[in-house]
């Protein structure tokens, strides 16, 4: 007896305790038990009008299937929109500038901090499920589903809520005033609703999830390959959101970019593998093009972020930079830093474009004749947001130094990709008095619409030599960013 109270004292002193604050307010708190009862008495209500009103229920072999979409549509709403939404807004209070010692008076680390919060609302979930569980259990005694098919639908519900709390979370992390945050939790929730109503008709559909037979695929590779992406998928976006968080509440002082940038390096890697192995499987090339359409949206996004950051690394960031030369080329990548940012996000799409187009080369039997028009939209669009991200650099260092931030310069970069989508084709527009597809050949959006037709070649060529112009322009501030990229000397850190 006493060995149980020891092993249950260190599991006690191992506890996150983020993660026992969190619980502790939600259960003493009257929103989960509201949401709890609410929810209990629902399914409740619709398992009693089934049994009750449904006249057919005896000889209908579809009674189980209709109460169980009905239950299953409840109890994933519920954990997608109330359970996100709860821990996204509390943390975003917790954030807020009136609030923000909340986050910094304590001793412990800003991972622990999210991971906490993050595990909390995963206990609220199971919560949820186990309530809601013994209900579509019960319909399979109803028939026309199989238990196997409602717990694997029921785990690929919980990896979508996972995945929808952290994004939750990294939207509270975000240092934004409470307009910009209202803006921001607008969109995540069309987003969610967009995603609940998409997976429902996923998995309800004639030809869906839950009338393939999934209970019956646990033996066949097929299944297990497409379970294993989800999973992997899930967890990765998981952990990205976790580690930007993360950053975006850890101190300036700090190398927040290094942990990011690692990661999203091994997820670069390992779903290029994933997507190799799905691109032999079925003897296609359009999983290799997901990937790279996917990651060149993702990276080019990154630059945007990447050009945004500080210009001057602190003496903290500096003491760990490598003594030996060799290494700092390649610690200058993963290090915080907008040169070093830049560079590891045209790295990354330039490495994808390439990808894609050797694998069209090493097989050439999976090309159908228009491979070329489809992988040339993503290398336009890295070229587009390379030139604008840089050029948003340019203009603010030589003409709003004084007035912008470099932790701004995302703004004028969205200007710049505004007056390319919108302004310029407008005017060509009234100028001309017909539209015409040239009209977005400074846009990236021109690419992807009109994939097929002569605009993309035209707009390729236009790309890359912006692209070229821009980089050659800021090849000084690249310069100076990589000389300064070097350890602190001992003067340096006495002054510190």
């Amino acid at each position: 007896m006493k060995s149980i109270d020891n092993l249950l004292d260190r599991i006690d002193n191992r506890l996150n305790p983020i993660v026992v604050k969190e619980l502790r307010q939600a259960v003493q708190g009257k929103f989960l038990i509201v949401i709890l009862i609410c929810f209990l008495c629902l399914q409740l209500l619709i398992m009693g009008l089934f049994l009750i009103t449904d006249e057919s229920i005896s000889t209908s072999f579809n009674a189980g299937l209709n109460t169980f979409r009905v239950l299953q549509s409840i109890l994933f709403g519920t954990c997608l929109l109330f359970v996100p939404a709860y821990t996204g807004i509390r943390l975003a209070s917790e954030r807020a500038d009136a609030n923000v010692d909340l986050l910094f008076i304590t001793t412990l680390a800003p991972r622990s901090i999210i991971w906490g919060k993050f595990l909390a609302a995963l206990v609220i979930t199971v919560l949820l499920y186990s309530a809601g569980m013994p209900f579509m259990t019960f319909t399979y005694l109803l028939r026309g589903v199989d238990l196997p098919s409602v717990f694997i639908l029921l785990a690929l519900n919980f990896i979508v809520v996972a995945v929808s709390i952290q994004c939750a979370m990294f939207i509270g992390c975000i240092p934004a005033n409470r307009v910009f945050k209202v803006i921001l939790g607008v969109g995540w929730f069309v987003i969610i609703i967009v995603i609940f109503f998409t997976l429902i008709a996923i998995t309800f559909a004639p030809d869906g999830l839950l009338h393939s037979g999934m209970g019956s695929q646990l033996r066949s590779w097929e299944f297990w390959r497409n379970a294993l992406t989800v999973l992997v998928g899930g967890l990765s976006l998981i952990g990205i959101c976790a580690l930007l968080s993360t950053a975006l509440i850890s101190p300036v002082s700090t190398n927040r970019a290094l942990p990011v940038r690692i990661f999203i390096t091994a997820v670069w890697v390992l779903s290029g593998a994933s997507a190799a192995i799905w691109s032999i499987d079925v003897n296609d090339f359009n999983p290799v093009m997901v990937w790279a359409i996917v990651n060149t949206l993702l990276h080019s996004i990154g630059l945007f972020v990447a050009v945004s950051e500080r210009e001057r690394l602190g003496w903290r960031v500096r003491r760990t930079v490598p003594r030996r030369w060799v290494f700092r080329p390649l610690a200058f990548l993963f290090y915080s830093g907008a040169g070093g940012g830049v560079v590891w996000s045209s790295l990354i799409i330039t490495l994808t474009v390439l990808s894609a187009v050797a694998w069209l080369t090493v097989f050439p039997h999976m090309e159908t004749g228009d491979e070329m028009h489809r992988i040339a939209p993503p290398a336009i669009l890295g070229l587009y947001a390379f030139s604008y991200a840089l050029g948003a650099s340019l203009i603010r260092r030589n003409f709003l130094a004084d007035r912008v931030t470099n932790t701004h310069t995302w703004i004028i970069a969205l200007v710049l990709l505004g007056v390319t989508t919108t302004i310029i084709p407008l005017a060509l527009f009234f100028v001309r008095g017909k539209w015409e597809e040239n009209s977005l050949v400074m846009s990236p959006l021109g690419a992807f619409l009109f994939h097929e037709s002569a605009v993309v070649p035209f707009s390729l060529v236009v790309s890359i030599f912006c692209a070229v112009v821009i980089g050659v322009l800021s090849l000084p501030w690249f310069i100076r960013q990589f000389s300064g990229f070097r350890p602190a000397l001992e003067t340096e850190q006495q002054t510190a």
